[in-house]
């Protein structure tokens, strides 16, 4: 009797997951075979649908886009645009203000106009409240700037702004200026430095050349900088110049201690390394001290 009950639940279990089954198939074979709604058009590649130039998806179907008056279609065909001379506002397009000693911009938001050469935004109002063109007001030896922000002006090169005033920059012999209106305003020419807001000339000494800045010295090969001069470098034996030419190293199987070069004492089962400075053990010796032991 059990063994027919188990029969039974087993058979039911499988009648239940065929329906299931083919009632999910159905459905499929449905939505794939359903007709795209009305303006519509199908997809060039793959399948499926996409709205025809002017209407956009809403969920299954495919709406009218309601482009306001002073509007256009942009070029993916689902939005609009408002023309030259008008601004999005919600759902509309509103003409732009532009006001005097001002000209229309490319713009979808924003105010919509830039202001004249040598006018700028009245901002005395706040941000928001840019409705006119006041003129900049360029004092003597300044420059006019493209930005709406500031004042609209900056000192031109050797000047800086003092005050609401461009003001000479003194710039003293054996100086030029950098152009930059904030700081001094200059530097000192190669092979001078700076000293009491003047340039001198800067004191060389021998064995010694100018640096590729210009603003300090360095050593010729073979000499080591010390203080304020160039002493010559003393080569013990068995040593070389480095690649600077400012120091000396110990050649291959001699090693630097203090102002001599020792030779290398090599125990037995080592060899020098890589470097000659130093020997390392044989295979299968390791270092102990200044042995090798297995």
């Amino acid at each position: 009797m059990l063994r027919f009950r188990f029969t039974l639940q087993v058979l039911c279990q499988l009648v239940l997951s065929s329906c299931l089954i083919t009632v999910a198939t159905a459905q499929a074979q449905t939505a794939g075979t359903a007709s795209p709604p009305a303006n519509s058009i199908d997809r060039q590649f793959g399948s499926g649908w996409d709205c025809a130039r002017g209407y956009k998806r809403i969920a299954n179907a495919c709406d009218l886009v309601a482009v306001p008056e002073n509007a256009y279609l942009d070029a993916s065909g689902t939005d609009w645009q408002c023309q030259r001379g008008y601004l999005k506002q919600r759902e509309d397009c509103e003409a732009i203000r532009v006001p005097e000693h001002a000209y229309l911009i490319e713009a979808q938001y924003g105010r919509g106009w830039d202001c004249d050469r040598g006018y700028r935004p009245d901002r005395s109002n706040g941000r928001n409240q840019e409705a006119e063109c006041i003129k900049v007001d360029l004092p003597e030896n300044a420059v006019l700037t493209d930005s709406d922000y500031g004042l609209g002006w900056e000192c031109g090169r050797g000047y800086r702004e003092t005050n609401g005033s461009c003001t000479i920059i003194a710039i003293p012999a054996n100086a030029y200026s950098t152009g930059n209106n904030r700081g001094k305003g200059w530097e000192c020419v190669r092979g001078y430095e700076e000293a009491d807001s003047l340039c001198v000339k800067m004191a060389i000494p021998a064995n010694a050349y100018l640096g590729r800045q210009g603003t300090d010295w360095l050593c010729e090969r073979g000499y080591q900088k010390t203080a304020d001069q160039c002493l010559a470098i003393q080569l013990p034996a068995n040593a070389y110049l480095n690649d600077n030419g400012d120091d000396w190293l110990c050649g291959r199987g001699h090693q630097k201690q203090e102002q001599s070069c020792a030779f290398i004492i090599l125990p037995e089962n080592a060899h020098l390394n890589s470097s000659g400075s130093s020997w390392d053990c044989n295979k299968p010796y390791r270092r102990s001290g200044n042995q090798c032991i297995r």
